[in-house]
């Protein structure tokens, strides 16, 4: 192939409509026209183990207007991600809700054109700049922990979303953002999340429907990135987008300007709400499990202590430090297997294949579910339970693809790393500051929402109290 064909669309079973013939398979397709969807949504993991334990681990089904296949368990996991025989369309499996709003990201690519673009990526992650980004990061961190201070009325998750967004700014962009310019980016990565879920799917205006304001905000950040891309091709910087913007191909090309600014409204939006997710629900469970939070505190002083006065860098943790973290890694973990950020992977056929004896002809969508593997009962002790300790003794390791909320294969998350470094970073700032718990009245959140990434729907009322 061309590198100029990388950029096209010109892909041959992209044409094709999903086949709805798989009535061979067990299962049903729920409420007329809707199917599984609203209640799936309020309940993915009762929903799926509902089905399962009437057509066992394959099934077809049909939400959000279309009819799938479903197969659970780790093995299945494996086969999608893996893809040895190129089979699976990520791209086919995402395009009816991302199409519009992510198209042109990696999750939106397949094969040779993903290997291709996946290179635009590869600098930016490397870990001479990873060590760079925690320099970046740490007064940003600083800055808006220490503002938490003295609030009265406090909800985790806008200010989190926010010390995440200006953290992404200025790591992803090179960026001070000023209080317009992050609550305008804030809106449209909001909006365009609301959007892939939006059951209307219509870009009408004058109506204020929500794939209407999804759209409205992928145009916004269109106009942003684009003017952006070509400043950051200037220079040395070293944030994520002067790094992706002086890529080059291996004929010697810079990318184009529109194609690396889809990679980053992509990258950003992952990067900026999975950690947020992750973050919220974690502060969940440390307002609950008092011994859990004193132990990552404990785990987080005794990095700063073995430091000495003399380290100028002495109160904050370093990027070597952050592979002893072992406890405040496992509590990353265990949060995303009972919350994983990406509940379920897509995948559409571009050939005839077989999953677990069953043929499944090309074009047929098909979906395996972090969110219900990582509660398996049959891998799992306690798998309802927060008890990050269960990676210590190696639960995970039954099977490599029993843990994976990260994906697998050419498709794994990227910044799987960057990931576990933001996790870890700004816990350790928020431990060493405040004791939390929840704000009078509450206690765990009775209400989570899933999708398009979990969070308390109360936005998690903490009380912080300064240490």
């Amino acid at each position: 192939m061309s590198e100029s064909s990388f950029f096209s669309d010109d892909l041959e079973y992209v044409q094709y409509k999903d086949n709805t013939n798989i009535n061979h398979l067990p299962g049903d397709y729920g409420i007329p026209v809707l199917g599984y969807t609203l209640s799936y949504v309020q309940r993915p993991y009762e929903v799926i183990d509902q089905n399962r334990k009437k057509y066992g681990d394959i099934f077809r089904t049909s939400m959000t207007f279309q009819k799938f296949v479903m197969a659970l368990g780790p093995e299945y996991i494996k086969q999608l991600t893996l893809d040895r025989d190129k089979v699976f369309s990520s791209r086919m499996g995402y395009y009816a809700p991302l199409k519009h709003f992510f198209e042109g990201g990696l999750l939106m690519r397949d094969f040779d054109a993903h290997k291709f673009h996946r290179r635009i990526m590869q600098t930016a992650f490397k870990t001479t700049a990873m060590r760079n980004y925690v320099n970046t990061m740490h007064p940003v961190i600083d800055k808006q922990l220490d503002d938490w201070d003295g609030m009265r009325e406090f909800e985790f998750y806008p200010h989190v979303k926010e010390l995440l967004l200006d953290v992404g700014a200025k790591v992803f962009l090179g960026l001070d953002l000023v209080d317009g310019e992050t609550q305008r980016l804030n809106d449209a990565f909001l909006a365009m999340g609301d959007g892939t879920l939006a059951i209307i799917r219509k870009d009408w205006p004058g109506l204020g429907l929500a794939y209407r304001k999804g759209m409205n905000g992928r145009r916004y950040l269109d106009r942003f990135f684009n003017e952006l891309v070509p400043q950051r091709r200037e220079g040395d910087g070293t944030d994520m987008a002067s790094f992706f913007a002086r890529e080059t191909t291996e004929a010697g090309d810079v990318f184009p300007t529109d194609v690396v600014s889809k990679h980053l409204i992509f990258l950003l939006l992952a990067a900026h709400d999975t950690t947020t997710a992750a973050l919220t629900m974690a502060c969940c469970y440390l307002a609950e499990n008092k011994q859990w939070q004193e132990r990552i505190r404990e785990e987080v002083r005794t990095i700063i202590a073995a430091k000495g006065t003399d380290d100028a860098g002495g109160n904050r943790i370093a990027f070597d430090d952050l592979a002893t973290m072992e406890d405040t890694g496992n509590v990353f973990k265990e949060i995303e297997r009972l919350h994983p950020s990406v509940p379920a992977f897509m995948r559409r056929t571009v050939k005839e294949t077989e999953i677990g004896g069953y043929p499944i002809a090309a074009h047929t969508p098909i979906q395996v579910s972090p969110i219900y593997t990582h509660r398996m009962e049959e891998w799992w002790s306690n798998p309802h339970s927060f008890d990050p300790d269960r990676f210590k003794r190696m639960e995970h390791k039954q099977h490599p693809f029993l843990w994976a909320p990260f994906g697998g294969g050419a498709h794994k998350c990227i910044g799987i790393h960057f990931a576990d470094m933001l996790f870890k970073m700004v816990m350790a700032g928020l431990v060493i500051r405040y004791e939390f718990s929840f704000a009078d009245g509450q206690g765990f959140p009775d209400a989570i929402q899933h999708f398009p990434f979990p969070k308390p729907k109360n936005h998690l009322p903490l009380v912080l109290k300064k240490l």
